[in-house]
């Protein structure tokens, strides 16, 4: 049974009305400085509320405090700069949803969001999958959901194992589409919908975990 605990949390931006300056604040001087270089404000707010986030699931987690100044390093790992402790992450953000992954212990983690949006599924799921998932995407009642639930965990793949991505579009992931919870070329995966169907989102481990997907709440 796997004794290690990958925590997964997500939150709804349009629920947390924060000020900007605070934002920033909570940034490092590597994060600010690319906060400053985007210029749509939604992505800049994206962007700060990842960190945010991820501070704030420390605190209620781990008791860290959320003023601590850290390191993110390959958008894989979060170390906190006074204590020298290291945190394995993943973060991605769509629409107005942020995700983050945490676990304290060494692992590979990818997450991935996705909004919803009406596209040309059957062209574009050529672009990245094998025949097999291409059937599975085509042939699916809710093509739309079926597009999404792949695309998330090609993407989810492509974070953890770090691999190109000619290799993730030749790994056959097609059991993601059929089972929301298992094993798939060596990872342990997780996938589901936000938001009554608006919203994929696909987590992958390397490591033998438990994944908990909560709702993030301020307490």
């Amino acid at each position: 049974m796997p004794i290690n605990n990958i925590y997964v949390y997500y939150c709804d931006m349009q629920q947390f009305n924060i000020d900007p300056g605070l934002l920033f604040g909570c940034l490092n001087q590597t994060d600010q400085r690319r906060y400053q270089s985007f210029k749509n404000v939604s992505r800049q707010r994206q962007f700060a509320m990842s960190r945010w986030l991820i501070k704030q699931c420390l605190k209620q987690l781990f008791a860290v405090s959320t003023s601590h100044d850290y390191q993110l390093i390959d958008y894989a790992r979060w170390r906190v700069m006074e204590t020298d402790a290291n945190y394995s992450v993943s973060i991605s953000h769509s629409g107005h949803y942020i995700a983050a992954a945490i676990a304290a212990f060494p692992c590979s983690i990818g997450i991935d969001i996705e909004q919803h949006k009406s596209r040309n599924f059957t062209e574009l799921v050529k672009i990245f999958s094998t025949p097999t998932e291409q059937n599975l995407v085509c042939n699916h009642s809710e093509q739309q959901q079926s597009f999404y639930r792949l695309w998330t965990a090609k993407e989810a793949f492509l974070k953890v194992t770090q691999s190109s991505f000619e290799l993730v579009c030749r790994e056959n992931l097609a059991i993601c589409l059929q089972h929301n919870l298992g094993q798939v070329a060596g990872h342990h995966y997780l996938t589901g919908y936000l938001e009554e169907s608006k919203y994929s989102y696909s987590v992958m481990t390397n490591a033998d975990a438990t994944m908990q997907v909560q709702e993030f709440a301020l307490n």
